[in-house]
């Protein structure tokens, strides 16, 4: 005699049917199996559709695993749901597949994880913008790990490290989309995530930690190609890019945060600049040299704005972020390679070399003192005590470009 019990299985319970007969709570629905009276255990899949029974022998335990049951039972079931589709369904699910393109779940992504920080949407933007422009319009069960791998070796030869975070990025938003996005019988449309692939072959990059400054013999060089971007390299962009950088470069900025400056948190009469949540999630208040308020003071002269953003992108209303191509530029006019993060460390190098104090410096570039040093917490650094090291850093950079400074040319809303 035939005994047949559906039930609920794992990997730990996997070895027999549970007795109880009148459990149904399946983990898969419609997987069950059937115990002979000679204790044979096969596995099937059941699904009445229209009032018919369908039944499916997927194979006998223990030679087909548990994990294997189920990966091949949703495939049955879901071959089983898609021959019994109308014609209007399988194109309003092809309609939806199709709909789903990566700029749409990333601004969907976006929109669910409101709690994001600026900085933080910021770099995600860019990740998406330089990493993956040419795919926004792809729907995303047509990205495949083998184009996550290839992309990923082809950002890889222009910097690892943003390689890596790009494709974080990436996964982040088809995790994302296998939670959020359902067919209309409920089931996830994306059902794997390629950039799963990095890992399983171990293709992630494991970059050392850059150490790389402008070098006192380049600073010359590279300072006369930011600060000439308007002559050389032309349009509206070269002159928002040429303060970016020189105030990257002689506040220790990061770039993100640089960015996201806003007027109204800078005093040019009291020499003051101040970054909002910063990447630590304090805020970064700085004193302003004789050399940085005259850079700014001419910057909005020429801009014509005194609120909003310092640095805005081509749309006037998002932070400046697109300045690849202008950073590349100077590296083909100069020969000299640099990151945008070499500038923050020769502001802190310098700083050093000028004998600026380890508990001074942590304060200038923005670095939370550790847990565990006490007297870091006793000392309090004001504004003005930072004047004297901000100008001293400041005088140090200028004498290294050994270039004297013009007064920029006036251009409306650069």
């Amino acid at each position: 005699m035939m005994i047949l019990c559906t039930v609920r299985w794992s990997i730990r319970d996997s070895l027999g049917c549970l007795k109880s007969l009148d459990h149904y709570n399946t983990a898969v629905n419609g997987l069950l199996v059937r115990i002979t009276s000679k204790g044979t255990k096969s596995l099937e899949v059941r699904k009445s559709v229209k009032g018919h029974s369908q039944r499916i022998v997927l194979g006998r335990f223990p030679n087909l695993t548990v994990q294997q049951a189920r990966e091949k039972a949703l495939a049955e079931l879901a071959q089983i749901a898609t021959n019994h589709k109308t014609s209007n369904q399988v194109k309003e699910e092809k309609r939806k597949h199709e709909g789903l393109t990566l700029a749409k779940a990333f601004d969907d992504y976006l929109t669910s994880h409101h709690n994001l920080k600026k900085l933080t949407v910021t770099d995600y933007q860019r990740c998406m913008s330089v990493g993956f422009s040419d795919w926004q319009d792809l729907p995303l069960v047509k990205i495949t790990r083998e184009m996550v791998e290839t992309r990923h070796r082809e950002r890889t030869e222009k910097a690892a490290a943003r390689a890596n975070n790009e494709m974080r990025v990436l996964r982040s938003i088809f995790n994302y989309a296998m939670e959020e996005y359902l067919d209309s019988e409920g089931r996830a449309i994306i059902t794997a995530n390629p950039v799963n692939r990095l890992s399983h072959s171990n293709a992630w990059n494991k970059p050392n930690r850059r150490k790389t400054i402008i070098k006192p013999d380049d600073m010359p060089a590279w300072f006369d190609a930011v600060n000439t971007l308007p002559e050389w390299y032309g349009g509206r962009l070269a002159y928002r890019a040429r303060v970016y950088f020189l105030l990257c470069l002689f506040n220790g900025y990061r770039r993100a945060e640089c960015s996201s400056a806003l007027w109204e948190n800078i005093d040019l009469k009291e020499r003051t600049i101040l970054l909002i949540d910063t990447k630590n999630g304090l805020n970064h208040e700085l004193p302003l040299t004789t050399y940085t308020q005259q850079l700014l003071s001419e910057w909005r002269d020429m801009c014509g704005y005194t609120t909003g953003l310092v640095f805005r992108g081509t749309d006037n209303s998002t932070p400046l972020a697109h300045i690849e191509k202008v950073k590349e530029a100077i590296t083909e006019r100069t020969g000299i390679e640099w990151a945008m993060h070499d500038l923050r460390r020769t502001f802190a190098t310098t700083a050093e070399k000028e004998g600026i104090g380890g508990y001074t410096l942590k304060r200038l570039i923005n670095h939370k003192t550790g847990a565990g040093d006490v007297t870091g917490g006793y000392i309090v650094t004001d504004i003005d005590r930072l004047r004297e090291p901000m100008q001293t850093i400041s005088d140090k950079l200028l004498a290294l470009t050994s270039v004297t400074i013009q007064p920029s040319k006036t251009v409306t809303h650069g």
